[in-house]
């Protein structure tokens, strides 16, 4: 079961607080934002670009960048063009990494049913 919001009614459901606000009250956060996830996810595009992305959650640009790679790969037989394109993929994962690091202007909270 994933914990992102999936319906208009889970999205109504959420409620919107500043980061570090859902570990208290018996609220639990939703999704990868802790700043750990990040640096993974930075690393893990570092070495391959798109798995980083992937791994935060933005599931259409991941695939586009691990689709970039056997491309780029291809096209380094004409012209070299490929390096080019390995190269503009790989500072695009690592710019989607740190513009998800950044935005930590609003962290969506639910309350926690466990208790």
């Amino acid at each position: 079961m994933s914990d992102y919001p999936t319906s208009e009614h889970e999205r109504d459901q959420l409620i919107a607080q500043r980061p570090g606000a859902g570990q208290l009250a018996g609220r639990v956060t939703v999704g990868a934002t802790k700043g750990t996830f990040k640096l993974v996810a930075f690393i893990l595009n570092f070495f391959i670009p798109g798995l980083g992305t992937f791994f935060i959650g933005r599931i259409g640009t991941a695939i586009i960048q691990l689709l970039l790679i056997p491309v780029g790969i291809v096209l380094i037989a004409f012209g070299g063009i490929g390096v080019l394109v390995l190269v503009a993929n790989w500072v695009w994962a690592l710019l989607t990494v740190v513009q998800a690091w950044r935005r930590t202007d609003v962290v969506y909270v639910r309350p926690d049913r466990r208790r």
